[in-house]
């Protein structure tokens, strides 16, 4: 693929690699490579504060109702891969470009690009995780 691949072993900011620990762990826990569930999760974000937004500003997920969300992708995901495409960080923000893939437990295969925006509280714990996607093409 064309661009310029930012080499996540060269990140050092301590805020864009907690994000990155968090979508490893969840691709760990729908991947079935780890027995832990999305409490393992908790130590990066603040649960009382966490909000999740989809591509509308206005649909808001608190933990509990993200994790309930979790808990059913994860029902139906056999699989997910995601590759960094680039990550960049602005205060207390840090952004995350990827290319995503999910294999359904059907068979059927989805792709795309999301751009995730996390938010930092002042103790580096994520409060919100904005996700922008784009792209789908269902194989």
């Amino acid at each position: 693929m064309a661009g310029h691949w930012t080499k996540q072993d060269e990140i050092t900011s301590v805020r864009a690699k907690r994000a990155i620990a968090y979508g490893d762990k969840m691709a760990e826990i729908v991947n079935g490579t780890t027995d832990e569930g999305w409490d393992a999760l908790l130590p990066l974000i603040d649960a009382e504060r966490f909000v999740r937004r989809g591509n509308e500003r206005n649909q808001e997920m608190d933990w509990l109702t993200y994790r309930a969300m979790l808990d059913q992708w994860d029902g139906q995901s056999g699989l997910y891969e995601k590759h960094l495409f680039r990550a960049s960080e602005a205060g207390n923000v840090v952004y995350l470009d990827l290319d995503e893939r999910s294999v359904a437990t059907d068979g059927k295969e989805s792709t795309l690009r999301s751009v995730s925006i996390y938010e930092f509280d002042e103790a580096d714990r994520i409060v919100a995780v904005d996700v922008c996607m784009g792209f789908h093409q269902p194989h």
